[in-house]
């Protein structure tokens, strides 16, 4: 299992690890997987650059599992939270508000700033698919398409547009598990791999 930090988070922040786009996130992980044919999993952004990589190198995507992953792009999403985080003065500060409402206000002004550095990251990635034109056509990704939800009625657009854009689409529940199921129920996300693992 390869398992690494996006550039900007974790130990791939820093000065060699400025923040990027959806395309440096892409070629980032098409270098990881060094030519060796994968199951990629990607979870809520995470699933935006495995897609990215579906489409740039697809024969090095047997299957591919998205859990909770939006399409910002796609027609009928609801972007209104996000273009009000991105058009703040203080877009990083306010996209931790978003995801961490009064968690982010009680805490010291140390944390504030550790957490501000992957805000950073998070903010470039954002914008980088809200450009106006989709960072790429999914379309593109031949391998079956594994997309694990807590509930089908997250994201039902991202749902319908991979439905008639991939060549097979496997929808999974996770009930109860929420957007962070890797941590809130880890052997039911793990479930979900090894799925992806029969299928492939």
């Amino acid at each position: 299992m390869l398992w690494y930090d996006r550039r900007g988070y974790g130990a791939s922040a820093g000065a060699d690890g400025a923040p990027t786009g959806i395309a440096g996130h892409v070629a980032d992980l098409v270098a990881v997987l060094d030519g060796e044919p994968a199951v990629l999993v990607g979870h809520s952004f995470g699933g935006v650059t495995a897609m990215g990589a579906a489409v740039a190198a697809p024969e090095l995507v047997d299957v591919l599992v998205l859990y909770e992953t939006s399409m910002a792009w796609v027609p009928g999403w609801d972007d209104g939270i996000m273009q009000d985080v991105l058009a703040d003065e203080h877009a990083e500060a306010a996209g931790l508000r978003m995801m961490l409402g009064d968690l982010y206000n009680g805490m010291s002004p140390d944390e504030q700033a550790r957490r501000l550095v992957d805000a950073t990251a998070f903010i470039a990635e954002e914008r980088s698919v809200r450009t106006g034109v989709p960072p790429f056509d999914v379309a593109g990704i031949r391998s079956p398409v594994l997309y694990g939800t807590s509930d089908q009625r997250v994201m039902p657009v991202v749902l319908e547009h991979l439905s008639h854009a991939v060549p097979q689409l496997e929808v999974v529940t996770l009930p109860g598990a929420g957007h962070h199921a890797h941590r809130t129920d880890p052997e039911a996300f793990a479930g979900l791999v090894r799925r992806a693992l029969e299928l492939r």
